[in-house]
């Protein structure tokens, strides 16, 4: 291996963004571990209303309970591990029935019955509840964590909650999304977010509007948090404000909205980006101009996974196997990176499983 000067750093290597056993790790000991955005509120207005998706490679569903809470259980019955709600959105009645066998469920998780079981077996409703997740709203937006226990939401989010605090995030309502899946490592995306050494190769319409020389990353490791900003380039272009919080979320803020935007990793050098655009006005008659904005902020990605495709096909190969890192233009990079070793490394709790 050549030797790096003071001002470069080692990448990792090409195998980490391409090898399975590596995933099955970060998935267990990242994903899992972590907060990770799942939904909006609006979407589960009314008690019985639910969202179902996938997590962290797990079949779950959040579903406000008769109390106001939004609560996240897994998809899966009790009894017979039956798929329990079907689609990615709807309303169940006052408890959630299985389409097996019948079991029933109340919609804070307790079982409501268990059929045809006679009265010599009886079931705690308790400890044969759905299996729980932790789940929180913030500011509009609902996440959840696979493993149980450890930093309450707002904890975790850390400096996000005082940063985002001045863009009116509860005032702001869904306009539209742009989901994709890609051949692309959620390393390789991440890296690629939290560096601006590519922008006036790849981003023409980003740096018109913005100050790309003032373009500044602010790295708080202890928090695993990323401050992204620039000016624009004068009162009338676009303000950009950007919150990455390990290990994927991104909260791109504006003068005209909010690109709220995560990633599904599907496995080792695939994902699912997911981008939702928020305003405070989405009547028709602002439909346009909202549209406008959310697609220039989605050219942006575009120009970003047309590119990263590409790195990450060229990872996959195996002529690569590790690039230098510039001190200047990549401690980003470098920062995220050494977050993915360490929680690697770190020893993890054993997963809790408790039903609720």
């Amino acid at each position: 291996m050549e030797r790096l000067g003071s001002d470069a750093e080692w990448s990792l290597p090409a195998s980490a963004y391409r090898d399975p056993v590596r995933f099955e790790a970060e998935r267990k000991q990242i994903f899992e571990t972590n907060w990770l955005l799942f939904s909006w509120s609006e979407r589960m207005a009314k008690p019985g209303d639910f969202v179902a998706g996938t997590l962290a490679g797990h079949n779950i569903f959040a579903i406000r309970g008769d109390d106001g809470q939004v609560r996240a259980f897994h998809n899966v019955c009790r009894h017979r591990a039956a798929e329990l709600v079907k689609g990615e959105t709807g309303s169940c009645g006052k408890v959630i029935v299985c389409p097996y066998h019948s079991w029933s469920y109340k919609r804070d998780g307790r079982l409501n019955k268990a059929v045809n079981f006679g009265n010599d077996t009886q079931f705690d409703p308790d400890a044969w509840g759905l299996y729980a997740l932790d789940c929180e709203e913030w500011r509009g937006l609902v996440f959840v964590r696979v493993r149980r226990g450890g930093p309450s939401l707002v904890e975790w989010l850390g400096p996000v909650v005082d940063l985002a605090a001045p863009f009116p995030l509860e005032k702001q309502h869904y306009f539209t999304k742009k989901e994709r899946v890609v051949d692309v490592d959620w390393k390789t995306y991440g890296e690629n977010y939290l560096e601006c050494y590519h922008c006036r190769a790849m981003h023409p319409g980003l740096c018109s509007t913005l100050d790309i020389d003032r373009y500044a990353i602010d790295v708080h490791h202890e928090h695993k948090f990323f401050h992204l900003h620039a000016p624009g380039r004068s009162a009338d272009d676009t303000q950009g404000f950007y919150l990455y919080r390990f290990p994927f979320l991104m909260l791109n803020l504006y003068d005209w909205g909010s690109s709220i935007a995560t990633v599904e990793p599907l496995g080792p050098g695939r994902l699912k980006h997911i981008n939702w655009y928020f305003f405070e006005d989405i009547s028709p008659e602002k439909a346009e101009a909202n549209q406008k904005s959310a697609d220039w902020s989605a050219q942006i990605i575009t120009e970003d996974l047309e590119v990263i495709t590409t790195v990450q096909k060229n990872l996959n190969a195996g002529i690569y196997t590790q690039g230098a890192l510039s001190k200047e233009q990549e401690y980003s990079v470098i920062a995220f990176d050494r977050m993915c070793e360490e929680a690697l490394h770190d020893p993890q709790p054993a997963h809790r499983i408790a039903a609720e």
